[in-house]
């Protein structure tokens, strides 16, 4: 489950144009588009399903591990579509089925945790990122976040969870 923390957003327009599997990165430009517009046919809403992102800074390059990389070179071997994940229609899975799924694996692997949901892994990202000393600012920017006090807000019960370790380490570099 770890190695899909990198991801998170932007899992659901995930292509195979998108993962460059030499430099070990993702890229992050578009959204998909879940209802047709005013005027659009239903033929060009059917083959025209990506939107831009929400705003600038949801567009973002990533790095990921060689783990990642490589279960995504196995993946890509008989992939019916340029979409990495697709659900039995060849369109992006909904949030209902990537939980129904995620409850399952976690079943499996004995995992007991109330309310977890597929989005939930992008707090466990941070929570992983956080305690590893990885810095809020470089957080803020993997996720896409438009300011770093949208990440600072929203992470909020997590960073003061390290505060305390990060005090130690202050009094730490000032015990010279």
């Amino acid at each position: 489950m770890g190695v899909f923390q990198h991801f998170i957003t932007g899992v659901d327009t995930l292509t195979w144009n998108d993962i460059d599997f030499i430099h070990h990165t993702i890229n992050i430009d578009k959204a998909w588009k879940e209802t047709k517009d005013k005027n659009e046919t239903e033929e060009h809403f059917r083959t025209h399903r990506f939107k831009p992102t929400k705003n600038k800074s949801s567009i973002r390059k990533i790095k990921v591990n060689d783990k990642l990389i490589h279960l995504f070179s196995k993946l890509r071997v008989n992939a019916p579509s340029n979409l990495v994940f697709m659900d039995q229609f060849g369109t992006v899975p909904t949030s209902t089925p990537l939980n129904k799924k995620l409850r399952e694996i976690m079943c499996d692997l004995h995992i007991k945790k109330e309310n977890f949901h597929f989005h939930s892994l992008r707090h466990s990202h941070v929570a992983l990122l956080l305690s590893n000393g990885i810095d809020i600012y470089a957080i803020s920017k993997r996720l896409g976040h438009n300011d770093v006090s949208t990440t600072m807000n929203t992470y909020a019960y997590l960073i003061d969870e390290y505060k305390d370790k990060s005090d130690k380490a202050i009094l730490k570099a000032l015990d010279f």
